[in-house]
């Protein structure tokens, strides 16, 4: 995966998930957010288990993943 993005689309993308982060949970893989890149926009996933919360930015994409 390669991409380019904007300093402040990216703080926009993580400012819609973090708050689904935890900073204390029992599993570690929960504490972490997970980037899709494809198509001219880059996708943020984080969950809690019971919330899943997803974000698209716009970005410039030399190779998918």
């Amino acid at each position: 995966m390669k991409f380019t993005i904007n300093k402040e689309q990216m703080i926009t993308g993580l400012q819609a998930v973090q708050n689904i982060v935890g900073s204390r949970t029992t599993l570690p893989i929960l504490s972490n957010v997970l980037l899709k890149a494809e198509e001219g926009k880059l996708e943020l996933t984080a969950t809690d288990l019971d919330v899943t919360v997803t974000c698209a930015v716009e970005a410039s994409i030399k190779n998918q993943g």
